[in-house]
């Protein structure tokens, strides 16, 4: 049976085998024309639209737009990267402080020592002066008072002493403890410093990828016509995502996803002119897929 009135998908896209019948040049359809045996003319094959071009205005617009697209892209990492550099340096003053805090306690512990020491010497000296008027009295309750008053301070120093010995422990753990700190300090230094340097390269090739993709977008945009890449921009500009958006299923606009109308989606499928979603006015292009 021949293949008469039978409309084909233009979105199909199949393979023809070229014969030669009686010196006119013929197709015959495989894959989805199956359905439709028999031999397709060139001229009905063109008139399905296996052959069509993309309207030149659109194609220039989507080579725009992935320009855009690919710098928006590298703007948003670029945008990223002081927040990761914060993080990382964040890392490194959580220890930075972990270590000032043990040394302040260090030192704190110090000076709680020396000041122990000063009050040791003081009842030492003190205890010396006793025994010294203890020697040189004559009467038996100025000499019992004294050596009461020796005692007491002996036990008052005695006390101090055991002070002295807790502190001291006290520093030994401090330094163990800052030592650990320190240690852990460095190794963050080094892993940060690198994650920096890493940060820093990526920012270097980011920039240097946008500034030859605006070298690029520039090209392309010159090659628009003025009033066309000025609805572009500004469409671009409000929907942030993208100004052409493919039209999905024939009937549904890719950008807003809403229902566009017949004459909207007849016009685009035709290529012949621009046109855009009632919706939310992006410009549209035919889905191939």
């Amino acid at each position: 049976m021949q293949c008469r009135n039978k409309p084909v998908p233009r979105a199909h896209k199949c393979v023809a085998a070229v014969s030669t019948e009686k010196g006119r040049k013929t197709e015959k359809g495989r894959g989805l024309f199956g359905r439709y045996p028999g031999k397709i003319s060139i001229a009905k094959w063109r008139a399905w639209g296996f052959d069509r071009a993309m309207l030149p205005e659109i194609e220039s617009l989507l080579i725009l737009q992935s320009k855009d697209q690919a710098i928006r892209k590298l703007q948003r990492e670029l945008a990223r990267i002081p927040m990761e550099e914060d993080n990382a340096r964040s890392r490194l003053s959580d220890d930075q402080a972990a270590v000032a805090a043990i040394k302040e306690k260090l030192q704190a512990n110090e000076i709680a020592i020396k000041n122990l020491e000063l009050d040791i010497e003081t009842r030492r000296t003190t205890i010396l002066r006793l025994k010294t008027q203890q020697f040189e009295t004559k009467k038996n309750d100025e000499y019992t008072a004294l050596g009461n008053e020796v005692v007491r301070y002996e036990g008052e120093v005695s006390g101090l002493e055991d002070r002295e010995l807790g502190l001291m422990e006290i520093a030994e753990n401090l330094k163990a403890n800052l030592s650990d700190a320190q240690a852990k300090l460095a190794a963050c230094q080094t892993l940060v410093d690198e994650e920096l340097g890493q940060l820093a390269e990526r920012r270097k090739n980011c920039e240097q990828q946008q500034a030859e993709l605006e070298a690029e977008r520039s090209a392309a945009a010159a090659k628009i016509e003025e009033t066309l890449l000025s609805r572009y921009d500004r469409t671009l500009a409000a929907k942030k995502d993208a100004a052409l958006v493919p039209l999905q299923h024939g009937t549904t606009c890719g950008g807003c996803h809403m229902k566009v109308t017949s004459a909207t989606a007849n016009g685009t499928k035709a290529e012949k002119e621009i046109t855009a979603c009632e919706q939310c006015g992006r410009i549209l292009y035919l889905d191939e897929d």
